[in-house]
């Protein structure tokens, strides 16, 4: 049975920091869909909504508020917002489902729209388009529209690790495996929120890290993980392990 180094026993220690017994345990936190500014004025963002919870669309990382808000189809949907329109201090579209509504002269959809009007401190306008899917267990909790990411020119390597997406994710297939951290917790859905990022947004790992709020600590133990494959000794819980957050 191979025996990995005592460096690499505590480092990934700190990734599963989270969830030990007897270690405080930060709150869950929710999953977000974290969308680049740009992006979500090119093309329709996919929002998805199910029975019995609120999804919500927020524009609070940015300096834009909401003008105007036109749902296509509402004999299906609601929505409210966070603040009146006509204060200028809305930032956050709440969508509920509702049981089916019949409009005289009013048309369906499976899939409908939802049109977004903003205004920045500039007084500049950007109109911002949503597809609203109906599922039984969406994926995220609701999107947040991120201002427009300047690019770094950082490589998105760590070390000599080459933090891609498939790697990060081979190494957090492999830390669910083991043990080292459970499918629930915070940090993993960190890692996906970061891995939809450098997906979606060709974002580097240490500007996705930056965006979700996740420490390149944690994603150098995975790449770690990944490089070597699946370890073959249960992590030990000491008084020295500490939260990576």
């Amino acid at each position: 049975m191979r025996r990995l180094p005592a460096s690499t026993l505590v480092s990934t220690a700190l990734l599963i920091g989270l969830v030990s017994p007897g270690l405080p345990v930060q709150a869950q936190t929710s999953a977000y869909q974290v969308v680049d500014r740009t992006r979500a004025t090119t093309s329709a963002v996919q929002v998805q909504v199910a029975p019995g919870r609120a999804t919500s669309i927020s524009f609070s990382q940015t300096d834009e508020t909401i003008s105007y808000i036109l749902l296509a189809d509402a004999s299906r949907v609601v929505y409210s917002t966070d603040a009146e329109l006509e204060t200028g201090r809305a930032k956050t579209i709440f969508l509920r489902v509702i049981q089916p509504l019949r409009f005289p002269g009013a048309t369906t959809a499976p899939v409908t729209n939802l049109m977004v009007q903003t205004v920045d401190a500039r007084r500049q306008n950007r109109l911002y388009t949503f597809d609203i899917v109906h599922s039984s267990s969406p994926r995220y909790v609701g999107v947040q529209i991120l201002p427009a990411i300047a690019r770094s020119q950082a490589s998105p390597a760590v070390g000599n690790l080459n933090l891609t997406p498939d790697r990060i994710q081979t190494g957090l297939s492999i830390a669910i495996m083991r043990g080292y951290t459970s499918i629930d917790d915070p940090v993993v859905a960190k890692v996906r929120q970061l891995l939809e990022l450098m997906r979606t947004e060709n974002m580097t790992a240490s500007e996705a890290a930056h965006s979700v709020g996740i420490s390149l600590e944690v994603l150098a133990e995975l790449g770690q993980l990944a490089q070597e494959g699946q370890p073959s000794l249960p992590i030990r819980e000491t008084s020295t392990l500490r939260t990576v957050f």
